[in-house]
């Protein structure tokens, strides 16, 4: 297995537990659409990455472990009549399973999900940027994308060349709200490591009077403790949108990005939501932009602040918001045809 696998396989903890099965969206191979030629493969527990895979519409191999599940890949993936394989995240054993499909006359493309920030802290994000770089001179993968906006122009000037595929507006479920009792309550839902921000993000909801934090994970961080804090744990996705249209407000204040679901799926739930400026997420409609971002990442006062300027507006941010969402969706899924069909 080579060395990258082995350190996603020990930094996402995908070792604990046997492989499972492939998880497929259409039910079963014997079931696979006459006349598609595109399928997607994703790693079930990469929520973000999975959620994305399931709204371009393609079919969807979800597998934790493309090693194991190789050969049966291959012989359901060529009796389906596959052309084109576009692989999400690139779960572990993906180079392996590319090189065979090249083998066998199938286009293998990637979309990555990860930004430059990530790539120069995270050993296992360099290392797959690097594999896929080399599987594309090497022609095994024939093409690459990313989906954070104006990375992709500065790899193909760098000699690399990346295609620019956005990610689609996350498809919702109907919510019903959760009553979370009287107070403000204010949704921090992000994994509490570095680029995600979530302590100065608490710190930031101390500072909101009668305010209720609720996360999926609390940081060990003791200075918190005065801080009201409730953890939901980690949820299935369907509970975890229900908990985010369910809080007043919802902060996405990160570090480093690349197209974030989260704020669209709290805004498409109704509820408005606080982000950073290090996506393109609602970066062309300027009124937008001013009332649902934070210049200062770091900067608990500043996130504060914008959080109570963004609740006074909320009707119209969410109006807004919604709007912007309707024509990003077209883009996006105009971007996936030529991807898919090139």
């Amino acid at each position: 297995m080579p060395l990258r696998d082995r350190v996603r396989r020990l930094l996402r903890g995908s070792e604990a537990g046997a492989p499972r099965a492939p998880v497929l969206s259409f039910g079963s191979w014997e079931a696979f659409p006459s006349t598609e030629r595109a399928l997607q493969i994703c790693h079930p527990d990469w929520r973000g990455v999975r959620t994305v895979a399931y709204t371009f519409g393609s079919p969807v191999v979800e597998c934790d472990d493309l090693a194991m599940w190789s050969d049966h890949l291959i012989d359901r993936i060529t009796a389906a009549r596959v052309e084109v394989v576009v692989i999400q995240g690139w779960p572990p054993g993906a180079g392996g399973l590319a090189a065979r499909l090249a083998e066998l006359g199938i286009r293998v493309k990637c979309v990555l999900h990860s930004s430059p920030a990530q790539h120069g802290a995270e050993i296992g994000e360099a290392a797959v940027v690097a594999e896929m770089f080399s599987l594309r001179r090497s022609g095994v993968v024939v093409e690459v994308g990313m989906a954070k906006a104006g990375v992709p122009e500065a790899f193909t000037a760098a000699g690399f060349p990346v295609t620019y595929v956005p990610n689609r507006v996350p498809v919702m479920p109907k919510l019903k709200r959760v009553d979370l009792g009287s107070g403000l309550h204010v949704g921090v839902f992000a994994e509490p490591f570095w680029r995600k921000n979530v302590v100065t993000q608490l710190l930031a909801v101390g500072l909101l009077e009668g305010a209720v934090a609720h996360v999926m994970r609390t940081p060990d961080v003791s200075y918190l403790d005065h801080i009201d804090v409730l953890e939901h744990g980690e949820l299935p996705w369907e509970r975890f949108v229900t908990l985010q249209g369910s809080v007043d407000l919802n902060l996405y204040v990160t570090l480093s990005e690349c197209h974030p679901s989260t704020p669209q799926e709290s805004y498409l739930a109704g509820v408005p939501c606080l982000i950073s400026r290090v996506s393109s997420v609602f970066r062309d409609d300027p009124v937008l932009w001013d009332l649902t971002t934070v210049n200062e990442a770091d900067n608990p006062s500043s996130i504060a602040r914008g959080a109570m300027r963004l609740l006074a507006a909320k009707d119209d941010a969410v109006v807004r918001a919604r709007a912007w969402m309707t024509q990003a969706d077209q883009r996006a899924a105009e971007a996936w045809a030529r991807f898919v069909n090139v």
